[in-house]
């Protein structure tokens, strides 16, 4: 088993909101953890704990960025949680490389949310990294979609999370 430290400087969550105008992208940034991880034993021995700090992110202007603060109420819910259950469906693909799907659960806003992440990455013995995408819908965390002047995006936005990790 071995010990990874989330690397905040390479690793963020891109959420992205769609809309009958177009499709938004808000990147947040600052995200800290570790993961411990067995190469040998992906689904049977994976551990991970990540938080971000849902006030360090970017949706491309000034205005866009004050309006999801605001409607984000990041003020009060300042991190957002992810803790791992397990992961399934691991298909090695030689190299360190993998496939899996990750099920776990975030908590924010006072509620906690099930979700599956279905990935991709490499474990090697200084360096862990993975994509994972998932689709969520922000009501369930209490949060109505945002407005963008006359247009609302859609309650489920399509999150992806990089992670790199350094052995700790």
């Amino acid at each position: 088993m071995t010990r990874y430290i989330v690397d905040a400087s390479a690793s963020r969550v891109v959420v992205k909101a769609r809309s009958s105008l177009h499709d938004t992208e808000t990147r947040w940034t600052g995200l800290t953890g570790t993961i411990d991880a067995d190469a040998a034993d992906l689904a049977g021995r994976t551990a991970a704990e990540v938080a971000v700090d849902m006030t360090r992110h970017d949706a491309g202007d000034f205005l866009r960025n004050r309006k999801l603060r605001k409607d984000l109420d990041v003020a009060s819910f300042p991190r957002a949680h992810f803790r791992l259950a397990g992961v399934r469906e691991v298909v090695e693909r030689g190299g360190g490389r993998f496939a899996a799907v990750a099920d776990g659960s975030i908590a924010w806003h006072g509620r906690e949310v099930a979700i599956a992440a279905a990935g991709e990455g490499t474990i090697g013995r200084d360096e862990l990294s993975a994509v994972a995408r998932f689709e969520l819908d922000v009501r369930r965390f209490g949060v109505e979609p945002p407005r963008f002047l006359m247009f609302k995006v859609e309650d489920v936005v399509s999150v992806e999370v990089s992670l790199v990790a350094r052995r700790a």
